[in-house]
């Protein structure tokens, strides 16, 4: 019975994933490299699916081994987390990656809507800003001290890879049908006070703080205009939440037809996920409750928009 149902889930969640012209046993031969006899076997539930053809179907379409083995247990929930590669560079690269690939899976979707609940500036908002994408790289480098860092991000050479999905990852967010910010009202004071501590340290120049000032001055005011106007683009639309609870932590759920996955940010870049149906019905649930103590400042709330960004801009200029 239980084989029955690993594999039962294990098909409809495949299903689930593909076009609905594409034939399961066809994708299954050319993505598993199997013969159709031996596809048609597992199928049957006569051949067990292996470890490894389950971690390469859960890579290639996105789908939660949790879903695929824990769903019988009502109490229990896995969590996904990217672990890190021995190069620190690597790691960096593998986490936004991975975080471009849900996006990439989601935003085609006229039904996909993205929440961010967040204690700190997300990066999704500024990294196509040379100095600010640098210096978030320049802090995960430093704190797991591998590398020995530059004494000047102007100095700091970006690998291409990196910089192309810097810009990917922007370009993704904003196709999204939908997207909801949720933001604590000292959401820049702890990127501020990063870069302060980091100076303090000469870790990185004068210079560099003057040109992340002048990159976070143009970032407010890009979010002055996307809160005025209320979107990304012609059916992208953008909501800015003020709240007025503090968060202990960043969350992000994000849903579309047949698919949701909650995340929540640890280890400074990094996430923990899952696409779990329990955990996305309790981080949804959990999202439009802070989200009924905020204050939209988007498309209106002029009054508490323009006190938001003035305090901000202030927060700034202590640079």
């Amino acid at each position: 019975m239980m084989e029955n149902y690993f594999l039962d889930e294990l098909i409809t969640m495949v299903k689930k994933r593909l076009p609905k012209e594409q034939n399961l046993a066809n994708y299954l031969t050319d993505t598993l490299c199997l013969g159709k006899e031996a596809i048609y076997r597992r199928l049957r539930g006569e051949v067990a699916f292996t470890i490894s053809e389950v971690a390469l179907l859960s890579t290639k379409l996105g789908l939660s081994i949790d879903q695929i083995i824990g769903n019988h247990f009502s109490n229990r929930v896995t969590f996904d987390l990217n672990m890190h590669s021995s190069n620190v560079l690597d790691s960096y690269y593998e986490i936004l990656y991975r975080y471009l690939q849900i996006f990439n899976y989601v935003k085609g979707d006229n039904t996909t809507e993205v929440y961010t609940v967040s204690n700190v500036l997300p990066f999704t908002l500024y990294s196509s800003y040379e100095y600010l994408s640098k210096f978030r790289l320049c802090r995960w480098i430093y704190q797991y001290g591998q590398m020995k860092i530059p004494n000047s991000l102007s100095e700091m050479q970006m690998d291409d890879r990196v910089v192309q999905v810097h810009k990917q990852l922007t370009e993704s967010v904003k196709q999204c049908r939908k997207t909801f910010f949720i933001w604590d009202t000292h959401i820049l004071l702890s990127f501020v006070e990063e870069v302060k501590y980091f100076a303090s340290l000469n870790l990185i120049s004068r210079d560099d703080v003057l040109h992340m000032k002048e990159e976070l001055r143009q970032l407010l005011s890009s979010i002055e205009a996307l809160s005025i106007k209320g979107e990304f683009g012609e059916n992208r639309e953008v909501y800015f939440y003020l709240s007025n609870i503090h968060f202990e932590a960043t969350y992000s759920y994000i849903e579309k037809q047949d698919f949701r996955i909650s995340m929540i940010r640890v280890y400074s870049i990094n996430s923990m996920d899952s696409q779990s149906s329990n955990i996305c019905q309790m981080q949804h649930d959990w999202i439009q409750s802070l989200k009924r103590h905020s204050i939209l400042i988007s498309g209106s709330g002029e009054a508490q928009r323009i006190s938001f960004l003035e305090k901000q801009y202030a927060i700034v200029d202590t640079l």
